[in-house]
């Protein structure tokens, strides 16, 4: 389903492991919501409380201008290799932003091991990897680094010192930049299709500790030290990470306060408005009925693969979720192989009731995806036209204590009562208002945002034994009712609002475009060219302005080039060119063509 309600190259080989992929050791965007965009590895270095989410950019120039081969890159002994605003950076058909950091950061570990230099893993700020060397080995490290990586595009970027530009590691960089203790330590990668850039924000630290005999000095302070430690309290340990034993020191990566560490969940509710049983099934059942405002628009069900890039939108941005149920009585979508981490969820297992199905009412699903079965207890819930736009964390959603955060629309929800004649989605709010006021004597002004929302399943459980008959007569709704609940959308974040249990928060950036209209045409491209939302959502309107087959060209271009890696989900006689991914397969076609020998 692609609508929302309206309130009025060759790439390296990657690193499959799902433990070393999506586990604890992600990157936390806590306190990460840039104002300004253009993130580039060679962009200067953004204020440190802006983290790591303000590194993919898009360039604003012809798409085969970028993956032109330059004269730096025959230094090296490989094929792979573009340069981009003065950085040598790999063609990436595969890599997720974290699985990028990954791949760096376990090189650097095999190189150092092998030639025997010890160093510490340490947690740096908002989750960052740090590996921590001894800084007397300097000249040693850099001759090891500069002879390991002879034919690689590695850089060391400094952050603090005079000195902002990166230099490659093959070129003795830690010892160019001797007056710098820290680093961001990275191989630059590059989407040339999509325009997907990897670089130094990304990346993870080397710094340069002082290891004394009584005092351990590092040049900044860590998720959990000072800048200063005694050496007595300097205790070693090891721990395993991204498929490597670190050495460590004691509780460096022990859970902390303020992290989020419960199981996630995301729910996806789609139709496949395109099949045509689909379009017969529902024709037939609503003759006998009569629905509000836009509820009987084939946009409602609409649908142009929109879930295949929601899905790609968790696998790059946000790896943390740890299952992802679609909830659907639609075929599996063809390009779908069987995956551990996706599930297809039938209304007949998870209705309390299956007497009522079958039923073609979101509000009604809504109302039961809290009977899921094997669903976390904190999960989020989405429409498959719903997109992260680049990394987030659980962070985003949840506090560390289960607290939900929820965002709040400028759009009020109006006076007046529900009515027959007002949309489903404008009835269900009124209806949530008057059960809310009737139970705490408080009025909900407002709608909420188009976003992923966070939720708990304890407190569904105990919304529905507070409002039994609401939930039972919206789950029988076959077609939207003026006398629907809306669970998801306002009646469990302001139940758990006024029950202590969620908060509104203001913190995430989220865009949302009707895409029916022509000024859609014009925001997805600014928006692909500046990644600079948390979230966002491509809404199938009921009133175009646009053909359905430009609205379905534009739409479908936009997402292939917004999320060009392919998830491991997707079946690969489905995905053009599956090997190297279709990203890489385009590129290496584009890169053929411009080629004086081709």
């Amino acid at each position: 389903m692609a609508t929302r309600d309206i309130p009025e190259a060759q790439p390296e080989t990657p690193n499959q492991g799902y433990p070393d992929t999506f586990g604890g050791d992600i990157f936390d965007t806590d306190a990460l919501r840039p104002d300004s965009v253009g993130f580039d590895s060679s962009d200067p270095e953004p204020p440190t409380n802006t983290g790591l989410i303000a590194t993919l950019s898009l360039s604003s120039e012809p798409e085969l201008v970028l993956i032109t081969p330059d004269a730096r890159t025959r230094r090296f002994d490989r094929d792979d290799l573009v340069v981009r605003k003065g950085e040598i950076a790999l063609i990436n058909g595969h890599y997720t932003p974290h699985e990028s950091m990954v791949k760096d950061l376990v090189a650097v570990y095999d190189a150092l091991t092998a030639a025997g230099i010890d160093f510490l893993l340490v947690r740096g700020d908002h989750n960052r990897p740090v590996i921590a060397v001894d800084r007397k080995r300097r000249n040693e490290i850099t001759k090891v680094l500069s002879r390991a990586f002879a034919n690689e595009p590695f850089y060391a970027k400094p952050l603090d010192g005079n000195v902002s530009q990166q230099f490659l590691l093959a070129d003795g960089a830690l010892t160019t930049l001797r007056k710098s203790s820290v680093f961001r330590v990275y191989r630059p990668r590059i989407e040339p299709i999509g325009r997907l850039r990897y670089g130094a924000q990304t990346a993870f630290q080397l710094e340069m500790w002082r290891f004394g005999e009584d005092e351990i000095i590092a040049p900044v302070e860590n998720a959990l030290m000072r800048t200063r430690l005694p050496r007595a309290e300097a205790r070693e340990t090891t721990i395993d990470r991204y498929g490597r034993t670190w050495l460590t020191l004691q509780n460096m990566f022990d859970d902390l306060a303020s992290d989020v560490s419960f199981d996630i969940d995301l729910v996806f509710s789609w139709v496949d408005g395109s099949s045509d049983e689909f379009q017969r099934e529902r024709a037939k059942r609503m003759k006998s009925y009569v629905v509000g405002e836009g509820d009987d628009s084939d946009a409602r069900f609409r649908q142009i693969d929109e879930l295949k890039y929601a899905l790609r939108s968790v696998y790059m941005f946000a790896p943390w979720i740890r299952r992802i149920f679609i909830a659907t009585d639609s075929p599996a979508p063809e390009w779908l192989a069987e995956h551990p981490r996706v599930t297809i969820m039938r209304s007949e297992d998870f209705f309390v009731d299956t007497s009522v199905l079958p039923i073609h009412n979101s509000h009604a699903v809504e109302s039961q995806l809290h009977h899921i079965p094997g669903l976390a207890e904190h999960f989020l819930y989405s429409n498959d036209d719903m997109f992260f736009g680049r990394p987030v964390g659980p962070e985003l959603f949840f506090s560390p204590g289960g607290v939900t955060k929820f965002v709040e629309a400028a759009t009020r929800i109006g006076l007046g009562e529900n009515d027959p004649t007002r949309s489903g989605f404008e009835n269900a709010a009124r209806v949530n208002r008057a059960l809310l006021r009737g139970r705490f004597g408080k009025v909900t002004t407002r709608h909420l945002e188009h976003t992923p929302a966070p939720m708990r399943k304890s407190v569904l459980l105990e919304l529905e034994q507070e409002f039994p008959e609401d939930f039972s007569r919206t789950a029988a709704s076959r077609f939207r009712s003026a006398t629907d609940i809306s669970v998801t959308n306002s009646l469990y974040h302001y139940y758990a609002l006024m029950t202590g249990r969620a908060v509104a928060q203001t913190q995430v950036r989220s865009l949302y475009i009707e895409t029916t209209l022509r000024i859609a045409l014009r925001q997805m491209n600014h928006l692909r060219k500046r990644r600079d939302q948390d979230m966002f959502c491509l809404n199938d309107g009921s009133h175009p302005e646009i053909s359905t087959e430009v609205r379905r060209a534009a739409v479908t271009e936009f997402l292939e080039l917004y999320f060009p890696i392919v998830a491991p989900w997707e079946r690969a006689s489905v995905v053009s060119s599956a090997e190297p991914g279709l990203a890489g397969s385009l590129a290496a076609r584009a890169m053929q063509a411009e080629s004086p020998t081709a």
